[in-house]
């Protein structure tokens, strides 16, 4: 039993071993003091009630977040004419989404080149995104905007009205698709694709420029090597307005915000006389910078962070319908490959070739259906190191047996004819016959429909022209006409079955019927795990 304070109101001793505190020493007479443990067992419990409706509250802002972005997605399903087959998917687990990036001045921002005042949509950029199978890598194939091309025929409205197919720019398939509004214009776009390369695309997203902005901007931007100044002021003229407004100081580190990357993703008129593969080539260092920033950081697999990073670009995004988890799939896949598994190219072309406008360019007659053959094979790129998945490399293009082939696909323009009763027949044609490099002239229907071979006839300054054109056709024959005077029409038979790349030769075609093969050209490109100069 404790002994009561003397009347001198004096506490008891301290028990050995304690020491009271400076607030004990002042609590009022005959004060009882609850055990030290309580204490501890007070904080811990709102500590833990703290931490528990922090975690809730976390997990409700993802929730919400998640439906916010499902809810602000714009959804446009791809659209094919009736009776379109499309390339088959690949029986891997390797997947191919377009990404493309839509210089549109919709909305109230009217971001971009001259703002509101130019109206239609076009796809400022377009890149092919393949996500090898098992993880091994990914690659992001740029096409050039000026790729002179054979644009199928699209559906461009809601009761299916179809366009006409054309030979054009490759970023007019996207306006073409927009003809009526912007919700076929990305399926036009995946059309070409898929008609050209007969690569199987599995989704496709388009971004405008202020959902591009806002990417940049989530990332906290972004810090790169600038060669030299960067300048490219808008400018308006008889001709319209020109330039991105992009001026960027030269420098080892340079810090590129959102509304500068934007500029920097669409400047080339001030720079390099206007052309566009200089621009790509600063697109796709920036790319890569973005890459090594996003797989460096938990960004692609902290569901927060990655939240964030996609709400700050949903309303400036238009799928197929994509789900966020294809989405988290997606950035998971990044995440897992890392930089260093990452490459970047462009489509192998050819600059201003005979009888095209200058800037415009045609895909490499070689060295694009090789790469082509690669993605819809999931193996190397031709030139790249192999990926674990791949086992094989791409098949070389093989030239059948007969004369030396001298002249390249594109430096020949044919004529296409349909020689048969199928509708349609002479644009597919035709529209292979472009992907392989050819230039196209008339396209249309024969005298007569009842052409069972296919015929390549040629006037007499262009046999050797007429040599190449043959190879392309499998069975086709070929006949002289002194009357075509310097043209080549080819009028396509019931015998036809498809174009095929064409090698030309480097020495003396082997006999007997066996084909002469050549290796597969290398393609250059760029890993996303090496820094490079903006230039």
């Amino acid at each position: 039993m404790s002994t009561p304070p003397t009347s001198g109101g004096t506490p008891p001793p301290a028990s050995a071993g304690s020491e009271p505190s400076p607030s004990d020493a002042a609590l009022p007479p005959g004060t009882v003091l609850p055990h030290r443990r309580r204490w501890w067992v007070s904080t811990l419990k709102w500590v833990s009630i703290t931490l528990v409706s922090i975690l809730v509250l976390g997990t409700g802002l993802v929730v919400a977040d998640y439906f916010y972005i499902k809810s602000k997605l714009t959804t446009d399903p791809y659209a094919t004419p009736a009776g379109t087959v499309r390339p088959k998917k690949l029986v891997t687990k390797a997947e191919n989404f377009v990404l493309i990036g839509s210089d549109t001045r919709a909305g109230a921002s009217g971001k971009g080149t001259g703002g509101s005042k130019i109206g239609g949509a076009r796809s400022d950029t377009t890149i092919i995104l393949h996500i090898s199978a098992h993880g091994s890598g990914a690659t992001m194939i740029s096409i050039p905007r000026d790729s002179w091309v054979q644009i199928p025929s699209c559906v461009i409205g809601p009761h299916n009205q179809l366009s006409a197919p054309q030979l054009n720019k490759f970023n007019a398939a996207f306006s073409i698709g927009a003809t009526y509004n912007n919700r076929y214009a990305a399926s036009c776009t995946v059309h070409t694709i898929e008609t050209l390369t007969h690569i199987h695309v599995d989704h496709y997203a388009v971004i405008d420029f202020a959902g591009f902005e806002h990417m940049v901007e989530a990332l906290g931007g972004v810090k790169m090597c600038v060669a030299r100044p960067l300048y490219d002021p808008i400018v308006h003229d008889a001709s319209g307005y020109h330039g991105s407004g992009l001026n960027l100081p030269a420098g080892k580190s340079v810090a590129i915000n959102g509304p500068q990357a934007l500029a920097l993703m669409r400047a080339r008129y001030a720079l390099d006389g206007g052309g566009d593969l200089p621009r790509i080539k600063r697109q796709q260092e920036f790319v890569a910078a973005m890459i090594r920033k996003a797989t460096g950081t938990s960004l692609l697999v902290n569901p927060f962070k990655l939240q964030h990073f996609l709400v700050s670009a949903a309303e400036s995004i238009t799928t197929d319908g994509i789900g966020l988890g294809t989405m988290h799939k997606l950035a998971n896949a990044l995440h897992s490959a890392g930089a260093g598994k990452v490459r970047l190219l462009t489509v192998p072309n050819v600059l201003s070739a005979p009888g095209l406008p200058y800037g415009d360019v045609l895909w490499d007659p070689s060295k694009a259906p090789s790469l082509w053959a690669a993605i819809r094979d999931d193996t190397a790129i031709p030139g790249t190191t192999p990926t674990p998945s791949a086992t094989t490399s791409a098949t070389p293009s093989a030239t059948p047996s007969g004369p030396r082939l001298i002249v390249a696909p594109n430096g020949i323009t044919v004529n296409v004819l349909n020689g048969t009763a199928q509708q349609g027949l002479a644009h597919t044609v035709a529209t292979q016959l472009s992907a392989a490099g050819f230039h196209i002239g008339t396209i249309g229907d024969a005298a007569n429909q009842n052409y069972t071979t296919t015929q390549v006839e040629y006037g007499p300054s262009k046999v050797q022209s007429s040599q190449t054109t043959q190879a392309a056709l499998p069975g086709s024959v070929r006949t002289a006409d002194s009357a075509a005077g310097s043209s080549i029409t080819v009028i396509v038979g019931t015998d036809f079955t498809k174009v095929v790349p064409v090698t030309l030769s480097t020495s003396t075609p082997t006999t007997g019927g066996t084909p002469t093969s050549s290796p597969s050209p290398t393609i250059s490109s760029i890993s996303a795990a090496k820094p490079g100069c903006l230039s």
